[in-house]
């Protein structure tokens, strides 16, 4: 009986090896494809993003940003925090930022480091503020008090004295001194060297407006605790 007549095995390995190749090949053309197409929709998200602030950036009355579009913009920040050019973090593109998209300008505060954080806070602190705004930077400063360095504390605290003073005595006037006072109390609470440094500042505006309660209130409490460090 003749015996069965196998392929040679060195065959089977070239063929075998061949179309093991050719798997590799489409693998690795396919991991490829997918990284290329993440990379162009990560740079496609940073292009709308960036065009959307260049926008913001805007002194119009449509430069406001929809709160679609400003959690699409946060979003993408938290993914990628540093991805604005220094020009586009510049106290002119800070202020616009602050006044057309608040919640964007909030994150920005919060990627940043402490020093960069209290530069981005100052670049929005106007002079005089409106109410409305004061009513939220005087959140956003409460909210991180303990960020918050000195330099920032007296710019903030000229800002309300210059905002009084823009406005003749009345509820509005009222509601900045109690709102001020509010604010400088919190941060008295986180640090009390305050009271020290910034006794002549803070004195002089609480007796400004000694017809406010809160006022006054806060005025006695820097006189106090400075007595108490003598």
């Amino acid at each position: 009986m003749e015996s069965l007549q196998l392929a040679p095995l060195p065959q089977l390995l070239s063929v075998d090896a061949s179309v093991a190749e050719d798997i590799r090949l489409v693998t690795d053309g396919i991991a490829y494809a997918s990284i290329m197409l993440q990379q162009r929709a990560k740079q496609a998200q940073t292009d709308y993003v960036l065009a959307q602030l260049a926008t913001a950036a805007q002194s119009t009355n449509s430069a406001s940003l929809s709160p679609q579009t400003m959690a699409q913009v946060i979003d993408t920040l938290e993914k990628q925090p540093d991805m604005l050019p220094p020009e586009m973090l510049d106290t002119e593109h800070i202020r616009m930022y602050a006044k057309n998209c608040w919640n964007v300008f909030e994150k920005l505060v919060d990627l940043a480091d402490k020093e960069e954080a209290n530069r981005i806070i100052q670049g929005a602190i106007a002079q005089p503020m409106s109410i409305v705004e004061h009513n939220a930077l005087a959140q956003l400063l409460i909210d991180r008090i303990g960020i918050v360095l000195p330099d920032t504390w007296f710019r903030y605290l000229n800002a309300v004295e210059a905002s009084c003073r823009s406005q003749q005595p009345g509820s509005a006037q009222v509601h900045n001194v109690r709102l001020a006072s509010k604010v400088f109390n919190h941060a008295l609470d986180a640090n009390s060297a305050l009271a020290e440094s910034m006794s002549i500042e803070l004195c002089s505006f609480c007796l400004s407006y000694t017809q406010v309660k809160d006022a006054t209130d806060l005025y006695r409490r820097v006189l106090n605790a400075n007595r108490q460090n003598r």
